[in-house]
Order: structure tokens, then C-alpha cells, then sequence
């Protein structure tokens, strides 16, 4: 599993790629409503993986981040992403928002920023292209197809446009699959350069429902 560690300037690929049938996580959190959380102090991976269950978001870390670590004690009403500060309390971990309703762990460093910066349009440009990039890259192999696993992963653009790292920031639940996805996305390279290419962002693909067209049914 990948250290996110280095990674100070995580941005995320803007916009639910609608067009591409990815199934981003876009749903909106509902802010203002308060959930009640009955979660002890227990193995910080196992307290988050109860919290993703109760609430619609999803947080993702690396198993070397959560090793070792204990979460606090969670017991009452509250908004979500609290709680999830909350359950963070002691272990020197914050979060990172990524989407609306998603996170990564991060080890406290300074000040720690939850939000995400605004995209311009010539970023959600670019974006797009990595986008359509990983699609391609990932649909052209069978068994890689997208929509029928769970993806979150980190990537940074070199400044030819060539990706220069792919890190998983959870396992798909199958780690040859693992280790396919990023060498099938390390090759990927697109016509233009990236205006922040120190700021690597992350892109989470969820599996898709039923009724859905299937994610790579336009390449064939």
C-alpha cells in the first residue's frame, strides 16, 4: 500500500465525468444533518471502516498511516465529518477533503486544510484528459475493465504530461489487479502539460449500479 505521506497538495479531478459513465463519488453530504455514532476506541482501521458503513463518506488511507493506531471514542450526535475529527483526536492523523463527500488521511503537518481549491476551467481541462487518459489505459485490458471494482488513486503528472506516479490509496480487493492498474496508468501520457505538476490529485471511481451503461462500452 502507498504512503500518501509526501502528498501536501492533493487536489481532486473535478466533476462527476457524467459523459464517461465513471460513477465518481459526487453525491452530496447532507451538512447539516447529525448522526449518532456509538464507536469505542478500537484499531483506528477498523473504527473508520465502521464509520464509512454508518455515513455516506468515504475515507481512504494507507494501511502503513493506520498501523498501530488507536482511534477516540466516538459516542453521541454529530455531523459527520466532526465525528470524523473527532475519532482522529491523538493519533496524528487529519483529513484532506478530495470530493464532496471524500477524504484521505494525512499526517498532521501545520495548519491542515479540509477543502479542496477551486479548478479553473484550462485544470478542469486537463483533467479531463488524465481522465479519458485512465479510461482508456484501464479499458482496454479485460480484465481491468472499470465499474466493477472500487478505485482511489493518487496521480502525478510530469511536466511532458507523462504520468510520473500512480499510487493506490486503497486496494481494489485484489492485489495482482493492484499492481496492473498502476502500471497500465503509469504509462499514460496526454497532449498537454500540467499547470501544477507538483500537485498531484486523486481520482475515485466507484463501482457501477446495474441499470448503468457499462463504463467502456463507447471504446469497443
Amino acid at each position: 500500500m502507498a504512503n500518501i505521506v509526501a502528498y501536501t497538495g492533493v487536489r481532486p479531478l473535478m466533476g462527476c465525468m457524467a459523459a464517461l459513465a465513471l460513477s465518481l463519488v459526487c453525491h452530496q453530504v447532507r451538512a447539516g444533518t447529525e448522526i449518532l455514532f456509538d464507536l469505542p476506541a478500537q484499531s483506528l482501521k477498523v473504527a473508520l471502516e465502521k464509520f464509512d458503513a454508518s455515513t455516506n463518506l468515504s475515507v481512504f488511507f494507507s494501511s502503513e498511516l493506520a498501523a498501530g493506531k488507536i482511534s477516540s471514542a466516538v459516542q453521541g450526535f454529530f455531523l459527520p465529518q466532526q465525528a470524523l475529527q473527532m475519532l482522529l483526536e491523538g493519533t496524528g492523523l487529519t483529513i484532506q477533503s478530495v470530493a464532496d463527500d471524500a477524504f484521505v488521511l494525512i499526517p498532521v503537518v501545520g495548519k491542515a486544510s479540509l477543502s479542496h481549491p477551486v479548478a479553473t476551467s484550462a485544470s478542469r481541462y486537463f483533467d479531463g484528459l488524465v481522465q479519458e487518459g485512465i479510461r482508456r489505459a484501464l479499458c482496454a485490458r479485460e480484465d481491468l475493465a472499470l465499474g466493477t471494482y472500487r478505485l482511489a488513486m493518487l496521480v502525478k503528472m510530469g511536466q511532458d504530461g507523462q504520468v510520473q506516479e500512480a499510487r493506490l490509496l486503497d486496494t481494489t480487493g485484489n492485489r495482482q489487479r493492484d499492481a496492473a492498474i498502476v502500471s497500465e496508468v503509469q504509462k499514460v501520457q496526454v497532449s498537454q502539460a500540467p499547470s501544477a505538476p507538483e500537485k498531484p490529485f486523486v481520482i475515485l471511481i466507484k463501482p457501477r449500479a446495474k441499470k448503468e451503461k457499462p463504463v467502456c462500452s463507447s471504446l469497443q
